[in-house]
């Protein structure tokens, strides 16, 4: 089966950008599977996994936390807020950072959570070990 051009693109890098025949993507009314010729589409999405089907059949899978997809002309864009391919996640030290983020979460008032990063990171933690645990 033809493919068509996938790329996972965050603020840092261009992530990924190879030949796939399908890719799902989460997105925040659920899961989203593009194939070749689908029709143009932009959403926006929601953390979670995406799985992409190389060209030679192989699934990769990748932790994804917000952003939007763009879907036209044979190519589909992945923009993220933050991206990694699970084979990259390190799960003791996800772990790790994850009870730390919880350790200083336990210790702020509410207002103070609100003026920090703290609960995207957690989210971000979250995301990564159940990619890690899916893949």
């Amino acid at each position: 089966m033809a493919g068509f051009t996938c790329d996972i693109v965050t603020p840092v890098a261009k992530l990924v950008s190879e030949e796939a025949t399908l890719v799902v993507v989460p997105g925040v009314e659920g899961e989203m599977g593009f194939l070749k010729g689908h029709a143009p589409l932009v959403s926006v999405l929601a953390d979670g996994e995406a799985r992409m089907t190389a060209a030679d059949g192989q699934v990769k899978h990748y932790a994804l936390q917000g952003g939007y997809v763009e879907v036209g002309d044979d190519k589909v864009i992945i923009l993220a807020d933050r991206a990694l391919p699970s084979a990259e996640i390190d799960v003791a030290q996800v772990r790790e950072r994850l009870s730390a983020i919880e350790a200083e979460l336990s210790e702020l008032s509410e207002d103070i959570v609100r003026k920090t990063t703290l609960t995207a990171d957690k989210a971000w933690c979250e995301v990564q070990l159940k990619v890690a645990k899916a893949a």
